[in-house]
């Protein structure tokens, strides 16, 4: 169950100074291993309130940092730093969620062709992973602002309000990308011939 406690915004950081974030972007280490530590602590309850896995949030946190890193030059410009921070660590997080459905598809597939999937799915079952295929297939064409959007909505079951605050944009925006997501990938659906099936994924969870 995601948590929804609301993690108060912190008091002036105390790495974010002109001079620090400048000492940062001509590779000073040290400036940014206490600019790490800082943030590091900040963005760790934040991962925490959408993936169970301490492991996984540790690894996205690592990742966050190693590409700020490759990218120090662009800090000075940067008028929010922890914005900034969380929408980076959000699409590494995006990207293990993708990675993650990708192998448990792979899985399936490979269990399918194992054991024959005429043995061991019914009619109605061998409809259902259609169906579910065709929902990726309508998921991936969608453009990458509605894609994360509907997966963190569909597969993660978060509310608007929780992915505004995760992607940084109004929840008005999410909102209406939401909506015309599922209106894509229902009308992709209609069109494949599963029209009562998209109907009953409309009302459910991601297959």
């Amino acid at each position: 169950m995601l948590q929804t406690t609301k993690i108060p915004l912190p008091t002036s950081p105390p790495y974010e100074g002109t001079s620090t974030v400048q000492l940062i972007a001509d590779g000073d280490e040290k400036a940014f291993f206490e600019f790490y530590n800082h943030h590091a602590n900040l963005l760790r309850p934040f991962l925490l309130r959408y993936s169970r896995s301490e492991t996984d949030v540790e690894d996205i946190i690592q990742e966050t940092f190693i590409k700020i890193w490759l990218h120090r030059d662009q800090l000075p410009g940067i008028v929010n730093m922890r914005a900034w921070i969380n929408r980076i660590a959000s699409r590494i997080y995006l990207d293990h969620i993708d990675r993650d459905l990708r192998s448990r598809e792979r899985r399936e597939s490979i269990g399918r062709d194992w054991y024959g999937e005429g043995q061991v799915a019914s009619a109605e079952r061998t409809r259902l992973l259609e169906l579910r295929k065709n929902i990726h297939q309508a998921v991936d064409g969608l453009p990458e602002a509605k894609r994360k959007v509907f997966r963190l909505n569909r597969e993660l079951g978060m509310k608007p309000a929780q992915i505004a605050e995760m992607l940084d944009v109004p929840v008005g925006t999410v909102k209406n990308q939401l909506s015309a997501a599922l209106r894509q990938v229902r009308d992709q659906l209609v069109a494949s011939g599963f029209g009562p099936l998209a109907f009953l994924w409309l009302i459910s969870r991601f297959l």
